[in-house]
């Protein structure tokens, strides 16, 4: 019996996404379950709107500072600036995002890397078969 089965290498995280380190391949919802796609598309998601929002907030912290440090008198109390308690808020909710998000991504790499059940794989058969004959099979 031969066995002829796609390889595109282990997966790793890049850039929020996870890649195929043989191929440098994107992972598609071809490769995987559809559990596992799930899982991995509400990882990516947590992360991108971390990023999103941690961006946002330090955005908001650094012009609400440049406005402050312009236009008023030198007695600045930022820890009472409504401005940049926000944006501090964001930036932590944000940054905890992010983080959980790659935590997450890493994992399900993880998991593709040592549990065959959720991948999805090709393999091309040629041998005998059940009823005694010959054939050519190909599993998906």
């Amino acid at each position: 019996m031969t066995t002829i089965s796609e390889g595109k290498g282990e997966l790793m995280r890049f850039h929020g996404n996870l890649i195929f380190s043989e191929s440098n391949e994107y992972l598609l919802t071809s490769d995987v379950t559809g559990d596992f796609w799930r899982k991995y598309k509400g990882a990516k998601i947590l992360q991108d709107y971390g990023q999103y929002l941690w961006m946002l907030g330090i955005s908001y912290m650094a012009t609400d500072i440049v406005i402050i440090t312009l236009y008023r008198d030198a007695d600045i109390r930022f820890y009472k600036d409504p401005s940049i308690i926000i944006g501090g808020i964001c930036t932590l909710v944000g940054a905890a995002m992010d983080f959980g998000g790659w935590v997450r991504l890493g994992n399900l790499a993880k998991t593709y890397n040592t549990d065959p059940s959720v991948r999805k794989s090709y393999s091309l058969n040629l041998g005998p078969t059940n009823s005694g004959g010959f054939g050519l099979s190909f599993n998906f």
